[in-house]
């Protein structure tokens, strides 16, 4: 998966309760106060025994017609057929020399970020392409060193070095037209991708950057969904819900037995619904209990109520460089992955008891990515 897994603390605030689920408060950061009962599905440690260790990722069979293709990273990125298992290379981009690849979804669109791995000139900056929902070919859109899509899906942002020391941000529609004309930025400043929109990182600094407003004060941003902000705490000690409306702040339990203080497991992906209303968050381990098993652990979480949900057959070992998930436009969590040089293809939606997966052949990834976008042929 995303690459950089840090070390994280586990902060665990655990109430034993009947049955198999446990329920853990998430205090208000402002007032102390206990909220509503935050995480479910998953046994309290004053009374589980010992867990089995995780499995390769499976559920039911997925079976009948998905609907579902997915353009998936690589040299160059293909489109994936998940019914039939046939992949269709896409057309249109200059590939030659193995380049660093990554797609991004863009609305219901997408583009492509490719990056020479021996640059042609001393100024940072990648290639930047428009694959078009269900299309097997790309178009050239613009040169930029960083790209993340605007709230509406309609655009993209674009971070540009005009030379070594100067930087610019500016605003394009897919379609190649200007929205917003260049303003200087930073060159240090990040723009990123973090879900329902972007944001930039100038330090400690959580910018818009459609109005330049500083949101937030935060040393990580995990994911954001329209009014909330999900942080990461500098030390990895603890994860942070910001209310951007009502200022309120709210550190919630670490849900995962991932990322322990004895662990080099940490936060991972995090994917948001079309909708912004849940967010997929992904815990991983690429050292599980100091071994050579890979492992992910996903949990649904609803920042309106701040509840924490337990994916089922989660935690699971995978080839965390080969996995990663993302969301159809009907609310499917989709998760692409490779366990014991097998590929595989998981599918999930809220509510439902088990993950269905399908063992599936594809190209081999060597783009230096997971990244992928799952579209539907009928959205």
């Amino acid at each position: 998966m995303v690459a950089g897994i840090c070390m994280i603390a586990r902060l665990l605030a655990l109430l034993v309760v009947p049955a198999t689920a446990a329920s853990v408060a998430a205090s208000s950061v402002a007032d102390g106060q206990d909220a509503k009962p935050a995480i479910l599905g998953r046994p309290s440690r004053a009374v589980a025994a010992t867990p089995d260790p995780p499995r390769p990722l499976r559920g039911v069979p997925l079976t009948g017609s998905t609907g579902l293709r997915l353009l998936v990273a690589n040299d160059p990125p293909f489109l994936l057929d998940v019914d039939t298992g046939r992949s269709t290379p896409i057309k249109g981009l200059d590939a030659r020399g193995h380049p660093v690849l990554s797609v991004l979804a863009v609305g219901k669109d997408a583009v492509v970020r490719l990056e020479r791995r021996v640059p042609a000139t001393r100024v940072p900056g990648a290639e930047i392409y428009v694959v078009r929902r269900g299309r097997t070919s790309a178009t050239r859109l613009a040169t930029a060193s960083e790209v993340a899509p605007t709230a509406d899906g309609l655009a993209v942002w674009l971070k540009t070095f005009t030379d070594a020391r100067h930087c610019t941000l500016r605003e394009v529609t897919l379609g190649g037209g200007k929205r917003r004309a260049p303003r200087p930025l930073p060159c240090s400043a990040r723009l990123i991708d973090a879900g329902a929109g972007a944001v930039i990182v100038q330090g400690s600094s959580i910018v818009d950057p459609q109005t330049g407003r500083t949101l937030l004060r935060a040393s990580r941003v995990w994911a954001r969904t329209g009014q909330f902000v999900l942080t990461v705490a500098e030390s990895r000690a603890s994860l942070t819900l910001a209310d951007l409306a009502s200022g309120e702040r709210w550190r919630l339990p670490w849900p995962s037995d991932i990322g322990g203080a004895d662990s080099q497991g940490g936060t991972d992906q995090a994917a948001v619904q079309a909708n912004g209303r849940l967010v997929a968050l992904a815990f991983s381990d690429p050292a599980y209990q100091d071994g050579g098993t890979q492992v992910t652990d996903v949990w649904l979480f609803d920042p309106a109520s701040r509840r924490l949900e337990h994916l089922p057959d989660m935690p699971a070992t995978v080839s965390l460089k080969s996995t990663s998930m993302s969301w159809t436009s009907d609310d499917r969590l989709v998760i692409l992955g490779q366990t014991a040089r097998q590929d595989v293809v998981a599918i999930w939606k809220p509510g439902q008891a088990r993950i269905a997966t399908r063992s599936i052949r594809m190209p081999a990834r060597n783009s230096g990515s997971d990244s992928f976008v799952a579209w539907q042929t009928a959205a």
